[in-house]
């Protein structure tokens, strides 16, 4: 299996908070919607730091870009001292290559000098508000370690990260000294892909032994460090000052005996939560011992996802009662007999899960009963993930894991039952018609639901999208996430899905991605028929009243921040318009520009929509007037008009309204 580290670090938190815990999950996407990264790269974003916008709290600053160097941050640098809006912070080297900190280059790349980065680094020293700052593709070395070494005792750091950099001792001294310092209040400490090595594991070790307050750890990419390395990190999890709460180990070279050493460490830990994903040094017989030291421990969050666990392991993983989520996907070793106790046990024992991942195993049709016995009284159960239930390495009928019938038998044992999920993962199986039915009538019941994943289930036709439609219409619809990638949906499905939401208010994001690769003869499913009905959805042109009772939600229907499930030439323009349009937090200022843009503005403009506000009642004309000129924020996305021209057109056809003289009013009286 290929390295995993990209798509698993860092972490990417953005619900920072002094006040609360950050979130363990990787980034919260309405967080990312209010709060959006705002790249330093002119002079607009520079106005709008200095006047302490609170539209920019998610700044990226790039030192390989000349526009760092022309600010003079000795000058204008209270821009970064005085903000007080100002929550996360990246500074990056947008490069292949890694930039050492400081380092002076070869003539032709316009980089920030020692002096320029020692101004700027000064401003972000004072700033009081900031605190989140991450490092990217930065390596540090003596400058380097004299920057990290400034960042001791800020008065709002919770959070550091340096990730795909090189500390090297230098950085590592630096950093020692940050988390040894009186006042620090940092709790969250990031170092994925840095390659560490043991060396550098015993000085940060060696200030973490003092330090009471750091409560997450991330070392995760750091392939260098060995058992030498755990075992003086286990003495720290051991020691009575140290408060760490997570600790982050994915892809990295641990074996069976550094599994062994930390495993015992955790025992007598406050560690509620650890990630262990992809270290296939660990044998089967490793992650019994580990597992078996976790078993009498208080650990609450476990992620093995794409391990060598096999039945055994699994057997003692059963066990441990402590646990809130379990991430085990991928975990090939486990038999489907390993499966089916493990759901029985779960089932006599009791178990306080919240969040389960088991997507990617041989769990296959005879571990349905046992599941769904399982699944039908976990009430706590919020999260669920059964993507994949599918050897893609194979190629005959014994690859699908669950069958269509498997899936109808869980499904219907499933009804009535106590399950209300907030979020469910089905993609890449084989759910047919029936399937489809059964799935939605279950959802349906279920009020928290707010993502539904059923990507990839190429046996379900046009008549089960069908019953999906009604699901939108459902009452106890609150779903924000659907997720239909490589569906074969065409445009008949589409425009039944875009009727069904003319009256949601909900659905954020509507994910129809199809591979180009998988359509033969490059036929569009989705044609222009189909995108005329979303647009309609989104801004229904009939009348005024039409567009502003449009759909402002939805803004997304690709894959993760992609407005477009084909290529942009594929859809129309207008159609990709509203997507922007909608992904702002505003949605009075999304339908009025809506109706400015279709119905006044210049090169959509129809005298006869003025004749609708010359209609309206003398006293209801000043708020709509004020309607007309309202301005839009600062920070807002997509295009954007002004009413001024409307409030022109509309003066033109209404100078008594605003003349102010005691004959022209008595006039206006008369002819109303």
């Amino acid at each position: 299996m290929e390295d995993t580290n990209n798509q698993d670090d860092p972490m990417d938190d953005d619900n920072v908070d002094d006040s609360i815990d950050i979130e363990e999950d990787d980034g919260d996407m309405e967080e990312e919607e209010l709060n959006p990264q705002v790249r330093l790269d002119n002079n607009i974003i520079l106005q709008r730091l200095n006047h302490n916008d609170p539209g920019v709290t998610n700044l990226s600053v790039s030192l390989s870009e000349g526009y760092f160097n022309t600010i003079k941050w000795k000058e204008e640098g209270d821009c970064i001292v005085n903000n007080t809006q100002l929550k996360k912070f990246r500074i990056s080297f947008n490069s292949s290559i890694n930039y050492w900190l400081g380092k002076e280059w070869e003539h032709g790349h316009d980089l920030p000098t020692r002096e320029q980065l020692q101004d700027f680094f000064s401003c972000v020293y004072q700033n009081s508000s900031i605190v989140s700052i991450i490092f990217t593709s930065i390596q540090i070395f003596k400058f380097g370690g004299d920057i990290l070494e400034g960042l001791g005792g800020h008065p709002s750091l919770i959070r550091l990260d340096i990730e795909f950099g090189k500390l090297g001792s230098t950085g590592c001294e630096a950093l020692g000294k940050v988390l040894a310092h009186t006042n620090s209040k940092l709790r969250d400490l990031r170092l994925p892909n840095c390659d560490l090595v043991d060396e550098g594991i015993r000085t940060l070790c060696g200030a973490l032994m003092g330090n009471n307050r750091l409560q997450k750890l991330c070392l995760s990419g750091n392939r260098r460090i060995t058992s030498a390395g755990w075992r003086v990190l286990s003495t720290v999890l051991q020691h009575p000052n140290c408060k760490l709460t997570t600790l982050r180990l994915i892809s990295n070279s641990i074996n069976d005996e550094g599994a062994d050493v930390l495993g015992g460490a955790v025992t007598v830990s406050s560690l509620q939560s650890l990630i262990l994903g992809y270290n296939p040094g660990i044998s089967s017989r490793g992650w019994q011992t580990l597992l078996t030291h976790l078993s009498q421990s208080a650990i609450e969050h476990l992620d093995l996802n794409d391990n060598k666990v096999d039945d055994n392991g699994l057997a003692i993983l059963a066990s441990i009662s402590t646990l809130k989520s379990l991430d085990i996907c991928n975990n090939r070793p486990i038999t489907p007999a390993g499966w089916q106790s493990f759901f029985n046990s779960l089932q006599r024992r009791g178990t306080q899960l919240v969040k389960l991942n088991i997507s990617g195993n041989e769990v296959r049709n005879i571990c349905a009963a046992a599941l769904s016995s399982l699944l039908r009284n976990m009430n706590r159960l919020k999260t669920l993930n059964m993507n994949c239930m599918v050897n893609f390495e194979q190629q005959s009928d014994n690859s699908v894991y669950i069958t269509p019938t498997g899936w109808i038998s869980l499904f219907t044992t499933l009804q009535g039952s106590n399950l209300d999920l907030a979020d469910l993962s089905l993609g890449s199986n084989s759910i047919d018609d029936e399937g489809m039915q059964l799935l939605v009538r279950l959802v349906s019941s279920m009020s928290a639901m707010k993502h539904l994943n059923l990507g990839h289930n190429p046996l379900v036709t046009p008549a089960g999208w069908q019953a999906l439609a009604g699901y939108l219409q459902s009452p106890n619809f609150a779903l924000e996430e659907l997720h239909l990638d490589e569906n074969n949906i065409n445009d008949d499905t589409m425009i039944t899905f875009a009727n069904a939401l003319s009256h949601n208010k909900t659905l954020k994001v509507l994910n129809l991605y199809q591979d180009d690769n998988t359509d033969e003869d490059d036929n569009e499913l989705i044609t222009h028929r189909g995108w005329e009905a979303v647009s309609s959805l989104l801004c229904n042109k009939s009348s005024i009243m039409d567009t502003y009772n449009s759909n402002h939600i939805l803004h997304r229907l690709g894959d993760h921040d992609e407005y477009y499930a084909y290529p942009l030439d594929r859809i129309p323009n207008h159609l990709a318009e509203s997507l922007e349009l909608n992904k702002n937090k505003d949605k009075v200022e999304v339908a009025r520009q809506k109706i400015l843009q279709t119905h006044f503005s210049t090169e959509n403009f129809d005298a006869s929509h003025i004749q609708e506000f010359l209609d309206m009642e003398l006293q209801v004309l000043p708020p709509v007037i004020a309607w007309i000129g309202r301005p839009t924020d600062d920070d807002w996305i997509g295009k954007r008009v002004s009413g001024l021209s409307t409030m022109f057109n509309l003066v033109r056809r209404l100078p008594d309204l605003f003349d102010s003289s005691p004959q022209k009013k008595s006039m206006k009286r008369k002819r109303n």
